[in-house]
């Protein structure tokens, strides 16, 4: 479950999970929390190749992609991976309740990769 960490101006999360999988699920729980949205069915797809891609350039693209189509109405809702591309379904979206504006998702870091990944990211406000 992503946490939500201390941070002078913007608003960090550490991400944590076993795999992409979990780490982009947990980058959307994260968005859950800040925009607290209220969606309908499932709209929308995107397949996003990640070949020879490491996570943090990943999390980068698809957290602004995400964050972009959020502004256009519509949530990120279900992750499916496989080794060659993630594909991300999108509800649309009824209401957002989060009262934050968030204008990009920014520096990814891998922190730690034990056994389980952990990544921070900062959301640019």
């Amino acid at each position: 479950m992503s946490k939500e960490l201390n941070h002078v101006a913007d608003i960090m999360f550490e991400l944590h999970g076993k795999g992409l999988d979990e780490i982009i699920e947990d980058l959307f729980d994260a968005f859950n929390k800040i925009f607290i949205p209220i969606v309908g069915g499932l709209e929308k797809e995107y397949v996003y190749n990640i070949n020879k891609k490491n996570i943090d350039d990943i999390i980068f693209d698809i957290g602004n992609y995400s964050l972009n189509k959020i502004y256009e109405g519509f949530f990120p809702s279900k992750v499916e991976t496989n080794e060659n591309s993630i594909k991300i379904s999108f509800s649309k979206i009824m209401n957002l309740k989060g009262e934050e504006d968030i204008k990009a998702v920014a520096y990814p870091k891998i922190i730690n990769e034990d056994n389980e990944v952990k990544v921070r990211v900062i959301f640019d406000i």
